[in-house]
């Protein structure tokens, strides 16, 4: 029987008692005696200059490519094969590596390993998955704590928390069996600090049963996929329910949307601060309170890949990620495709936080966000596409060139006339001549993960 079987089993005190003591569990690999220090630290980085930050930043990369290259067997191999055919490029210009694509990854992850990693107890993480297989992300505890030490510099510490307080999280995990009718929908975790709630069951005869959960074990701040916390402020909003008071809500895993923005805020009447990060460690950022997310300029290097191509743009500042880890030396990723789509961040956009930290620009989505048209390209357009439109939420699925489905959640003021006539007008200005049918729905359901799709390809899968 697997783990997840045995604990659906266990009476709800012994859930409690299992949750809690792998909480102490995960709480021994994220944080330690010196998580103070690398917190001060990363908090002092905060302000300093681009030339600063240059000169830390190249001197860690030159560390990073011949670490990789003499001590990771996948790229040991493969500068060897290069030196056997006469190449004598030098690995220590990033321009000079290849680009490594997910799958790769995913399908050899113990080659990325460093020898010098070997004989340390390593901690195994992985990445969502909501595409395909997880991808295994190896890491020691002492890059564990300094990236968590991270997240407390400038995730926490910016909203006036810290690890040691009381926190609520709407995450994937099924805490709770999914055939469940009855509260309660939510486990406590002692080790963690940490009430996690189920976002499977929440439904308009559940949200005030979450609401009393919350008053009763009254977190300071929320960690939320943000689809999930939309669902239940919708229900507070209809039902007039009251929230606890909270410092701040923090959004991760998914895009928050403007609309998951205002409706969470006017439930809650807190801030919403938006997030973005990786389990590969490659990249971060996190919002201030002037509305702006700064890049973490300790994780990696940014740059944009030309899919079409196969190639790294020297001049394009937004499009696919390719990215290099500055971090995680157990497990160095060079010039990896993750798949996300977004804009570079600017090092010369000032911020009134005060911070120096670069500005992030807008991510936008996954490569499975991708459609395809018939004279093939590949377009990101979800941005645009209902942008002014009454509607509270939307996904567009593809089954083939020309011919699309619209899944939408009618909003105030809603004239389907009208709706369908600027959909159909928005997507024959990109794709040209399609077949759009459009439905109203209640809901649109969530994947396996808990994540919102707001993409559906039946032609094109992209692996994550």
């Amino acid at each position: 029987m697997d783990k997840h079987k045995l604990y659906n089993k266990l009476p709800y005190p012994l859930k409690i008692l299992a949750t809690s003591t792998w909480g102490y569990y995960l709480r021994s690999w994220r944080y330690g005696p010196e998580t103070q220090s690398l917190v001060e630290q990363a908090l002092n980085r905060e302000t300093w200059s681009q030339d600063q930050w240059t000169t830390w930043r190249e001197e860690r990369l030159a560390f990073m490519l011949h670490h990789a290259a003499t001590t990771v067997p996948y790229y040991r191999a493969y500068w060897q094969n290069r030196r056997k055919a006469g190449d004598q490029a030098s690995w220590e210009l990033l321009e000079n590596w290849p680009v490594l694509q997910k799958a790769t990854v995913r399908d050899n992850p113990r080659q990325f390993i460093s020898d010098l990693s070997l004989g340390k107890h390593l901690y195994i993480d992985h990445t969502g998955g909501t595409t395909g297989t997880p991808t295994l992300i190896f890491q020691s505890r002492s890059v564990t704590h300094r990236w968590f030490a991270l997240h407390e510099a400038h995730v926490r510490h910016w909203i006036g928390v810290n690890y040691q307080d009381r926190w609520g999280i709407f995450g994937g995990q099924q805490i709770i069996p999914l055939a469940q009718t009855n509260p309660p929908y939510w486990i406590w975790n002692q080790g963690l600090k940490q009430i996690y709630f189920s976002i499977f069951h929440i439904n308009p005869t559940s949200a005030n049963v979450y609401l009393e959960a919350l008053w009763k074990y009254k977190p300071l701040y929320l960690i939320v996929y943000p689809s999930a916390l939309f669902v239940l402020a919708k229900f507070m909003l209809q039902q007039g329910l009251q929230p606890p008071p909270l410092k701040a809500i923090i959004s991760n895993s998914e895009v928050l949307t403007e609309t998951y923005r205002k409706t969470i805020q006017q439930a809650f009447n807190c801030p919403v601060r938006d997030t973005y990060g990786m389990a590969e460690m490659l990249s971060a950022a996190s919002e201030c309170a002037e509305g702006n997310m700064h890049f973490w300029p300790e994780t990696g290097i940014m740059e944009i890949f030309n899919q079409g191509e196969g190639t790294v743009s020297q001049t394009k500042t937004s499009g696919m990620y390719c990215l290099t880890g500055l971090f995680n030396e157990d497990m160095p990723l060079i010039r990896y495709v993750n798949g996300d789509i977004g804009e570079l961040p600017d090092w010369s956009q000032p911020c009134a936080c005060g911070r120096t930290l670069p500005v992030m620009g807008k991510v936008h989505g996954r490569s499975n966000d991708l459609v395809l048209t018939k004279d093939g390209r590949e377009l990101y357009i979800l941005d645009s596409l209902y942008n002014g439109l009454p509607v509270v939420e939307a996904q567009l699925v593809q089954f083939d060139l020309d011919n699309f489905e619209v899944n939408l959640v009618p909003g105030d003021g809603y004239k389907k006339q009208d709706v369908e006539k600027q959909i159909n007008y928005r997507l024959s200005q990109y794709l040209g001549t399609v077949d759009v049918h459009i439905n109203e729905v209640e809901q649109i359901p969530r994947n396996t993960n808990g994540k919102f799709c707001s993409f559906i390809s039946k032609i094109n899968p992209i692996a994550g």
